[in-house]
């Protein structure tokens, strides 16, 4: 007698479990077109970033070869400059 009065509980605990769980989720599964839905828009927000962080790092390249350039360039001049100037003053 008792066994069937524990095993009654366990049959009632799990029915409302299953109804609760069904409850909480279950409406949450209809929405799973439009999770997908929000994920592919993120990913493709994602891939749009690593475009566009691909494009910096390339440019940020180009301008450090400019600026190296540059630089070699001014450094070239200066003693260019020096030269000329230690010329004249002989």
């Amino acid at each position: 007698m008792k066994n069937n009065y524990w095993i009654a509980i366990a049959v009632a605990a799990l029915v409302v479990g299953v109804l609760v769980g069904y409850g909480i989720w279950g409406p949450n599964a209809a929405r799973l077109p439009e999770v997908e839905k929000e994920l592919k828009s993120a990913q493709g927000q994602v891939e749009k970033s690593k475009k566009e962080l691909a494009d910096l790092k390339g440019n940020l390249g180009e301008v450090t070869n400019q600026k190296l350039n540059l630089e070699k360039e001014a450094a070239d001049l200066k003693e260019a400059l020096e030269k000329a100037t230690k010329r004249k003053g002989r």
